[in-house]
């Protein structure tokens, strides 16, 4: 075989194998492109089972979307867009201009003031809600959410996009709640306007039966017709409170509650809840005890009306329920930072408790206990609710903790604002530095508060309840030549009254030297001369207050015996001053109230005129002086706000003129119209039905 031959046949062969090689590349680019071309179907056929549920979704949630062309101000979009809207694709707009002429005229502006600013880049979204013209000429709610998509090299916007949904049903739902509220709304203030009218128009009929009871009271009667009025005036007074709680209730209902701060005295607060309780509480026999932590301020920064409604609630509930034993009252200072003050207030009765089933309709409106108990205590059920709704405005929590028959503890924390300079410094610390104190009493938690207030006052205190052990106690102080400085003795002890016991003490030279505070009920009258002869120095009458218990210790201590009875107060006056004769202005339109007013005033022997109304008023005013002048608030002609407001124009112009004493007296038991008499010039407020009492404490103050 030729050389020639050979070659060729080694070229066909490489050839051959190049064939080969090449065929086998190529089944294997068919069986890539083979697997490609299925993935590629599956991925479309995926692709379009989901662009498919993405397209049914928008359309069962009335979504469409759009772009909008910023550079040439054209826009497009799906064909639900103009389904929506009830057009046909040739009614479809173009362009922004155009599709702006088709929101509602109150909405256009504001729409396109938010597009402006998210272009400017002045707002960071462009979510708008606005309505859009249909095809029918009404009116569609839609909700429109936008986002810049390109922009060009300076960061200017290029294409934007995004979807418009239809919320026409959620806006008509919300319409339709919000005719509801302003509805309710306005049932509900009808409804305070009804309440407060036919409030003033029951207290003012009450007002002359409690008045004629109480005039009739003075009288000559029997027993038996002496409990007739008592009766009379315990239903009155029961249904008057019934009426304010259903009063204070729907204002707060009608979210017309008010809340006014000044700085004021949680002490003086306390101290005189404590002691309006413990009238009441003496005519069942029950203990009231009050603590009032000396670590709170002297004032803080807080609404007093308002503290002083929620602590009568919740004594006012505690006396209701408890038939023995005691109820204590306690304001305990928790913590302070640069700006507040955190104060908890328990209110604690030994009485009927409350079972797990009555605990879950606490608070609830118009809700009460279901026992022969509650249901006997009368009332509406409104009174926990109301403090509790006042506490939730205060930013407060409440707590309770009872058990059937054990009694009952509610517990809650107010913060108030802290007043500039009002932690004064504490002079009882100075006072019983170094001193040592035995108190002796066999009312264990007695006991315990007044040795609360000791410890505070960083004395060394102990406290007994035996008076033979006491006796040891003191006598082995003596000996050991570490006599008590003070003594604080329980005028009710076992087997011994307090009385006996100091005298007992004050026999024996060696302890005679001892200081003896005496300590006792209001229902025990004790004489100053009594005290004198047993060797005590002073007496505190219960319920322990702040004020008077270190006053009581200060002079005890210090031995200045100031031989004041307790009970009298700053508004006490002497038999010369109780017994001037004062000229008095009354400015009352109703008949029955006149003569009730008249009566008891002339009985005391007090000169009246009287004033149909707050015009009279002022000209009776104008032309003589008085020394005092009751003032009803709602009057024809003019109310009573309006006639002080002139009384006090007439005084102004006359330099000679003593400003006349003014008292509200009006039938509406609201807290804030206090406010509103002290604002136009009186002096003070006395609500009917008023009782003897309040007048009384007026007319000493003229």
């Amino acid at each position: 075989m030729s050389e020639e031959l050979q070659n060729r046949i080694l070229e066909l062969e490489s050839e051959n194998q190049k064939l080969r090689v090449a065929t086998q590349q190529w089944d294997r680019i068919l069986s890539v492109y083979k697997d490609s071309n299925e993935k590629l179907q599956q991925l479309e056929q995926t692709a379009s089972t989901v662009c498919k549920k993405i397209q049914q979704s928008m359309e069962a949630g009335n979504i469409t979307w759009w772009e909008w062309d910023y550079k040439t101000g054209k826009v497009c979009s799906d064909a639900m867009y103009m389904r929506l809207l009830g057009y046909e694709e040739k009614d479809k707009p173009t362009t922004f201009e155009e599709l702006s002429l088709m929101i509602h005229p109150d909405d256009r502006q504001p729409v396109m003031d938010k597009v402006k600013a998210y272009i400017e880049g002045t707002r960071s979204d462009c979510n708008l809600v606005f309505r859009l013209r249909t095809k029918q000429g009404d009116w569609r709610w839609f909700s429109d959410k936008g986002k810049i998509m390109e922009t060009d090299i300076l960061g200017k916007p290029v294409k934007l996009a995004g979807i418009l949904i239809d919320v026409n049903e959620g806006k008509q739902a919300e319409k339709e709640l919000t005719d509801a509220r302003d509805k309710s709304m306005s049932d509900s203030q009808a409804k305070s306007s009804f309440l407060a009218s036919m409030s003033h128009e029951i207290y003012t009929p009450m007002a002359g039966v409690v008045g004629m009871a109480q005039i009739l009271r003075q009288s000559k009667l029997s027993q038996e017709q002496n409990d007739y009025l008592d009766v009379i005036v315990k239903s009155a007074t029961d249904l008057m409170s019934i009426l304010n709680d259903i009063m204070e209730y729907s204002k707060i209902e009608a979210g017309k509650i008010e809340f006014h701060e000044k700085p004021f005295s949680i002490h003086q607060v306390v101290e005189e809840i404590a002691c309006s309780l413990a009238e009441k509480a003496a005519e069942k026999g029950i203990e009231v005890l009050s603590f009032q932590d000396p670590f709170i301020p002297v004032e803080v920064v807080g609404d007093p009306i308002r503290m002083r409604q929620i602590l009568k609630i919740f004594t006012d509930n505690a006396l209701k329920f408890t038939n023995k034993g005691e109820i204590k009252m306690e304001a305990i200072f928790q913590e302070w930072d640069n700006d507040s003050i955190k104060v908890r207030f328990n209110i604690s009765d030994t009485g009927i408790g409350i079972s797990p089933d009555g605990m879950k309709k606490l608070f609830h409106s118009f809700s009460k206990l279901d026992t022969p108990e509650s249901k006997k205590s009368g009332g509406g059920g409104l009174g926990l609710a109301i403090a509790r709704r006042l506490i939730d405005r205060m930013d407060g929590h409440i707590t309770v903790e009872s058990a059937p028959g054990e009694g009952t503890t509610f517990s809650f924390i107010v913060t108030f604002d802290r007043y500039p300079d009002s932690e004064a410094q504490d002079t009882m610390k100075e006072t019983l530095h170094e001193q040592k104190v035995l108190v002796l009493d066999t009312h264990g938690t007695r006991a315990d508060l007044l040795k609360d207030y000791l410890d505070r006052w960083d004395c060394d205190a102990e406290i007994c309840d035996n008076p033979d052990e006491a006796i040891r106690k003191i006598h082995h102080q003596a000996a050991i030549k570490k006599p008590y400085d003070l003594l604080i003795i329980e005028y009710q002890l076992n087997e011994i009254n307090g009385l006996d016991f100091s005298a007992r003490i004050k026999k024996d030279p060696l302890l005679e030297p001892c200081k003896i505070l005496l300590t006792t009920s209001r229902m025990v009258p004790v004489s100053v001369a009594e005290m004198t002869a047993c060797g005590i120095s002073e007496k505190l009458v219960r319920p322990y207050t702040l004020a008077r218990l270190k006053s009581r210790i200060s002079d005890t201590i210090s031995q200045v015996h100031k031989g004041i009875p307790e009970g009298e107060g700053e508004d006490s006056q002497s038999p010369e001053t109780r017994k001037k004769v004062l000229n008095i202005l009354l400015a009352e339109d109703n008949l029955i109230n006149q003569k009730v007013a008249r009566v008891i005033l002339e009985k005391v022997g007090h000169k009246v005129d009287i004033a149909e109304n707050g015009k009279i008023a002022v000209e009776m005013f104008s032309q003589k002086n008085y020394d005092l002048a009751l003032m009803d608030i709602f009057m024809p002609e003019m109310d009573g706000l309006e006639a002080t407001r002139k009384i006090r124009e007439i005084e102004a112009s006359d330099k000679n003129r003593f400003p006349v004493h003014i008292c509200a007296i009006t039938a509406n038991a609201s807290n804030e119209d206090e406010e509103h008499c002290l604002r136009a010039g009186m002096n003070s407020y006395i609500s009917k039905p008023f009782k003897l009492d309040e007048l009384d404490r007026v007319l000493n103050r003229v």
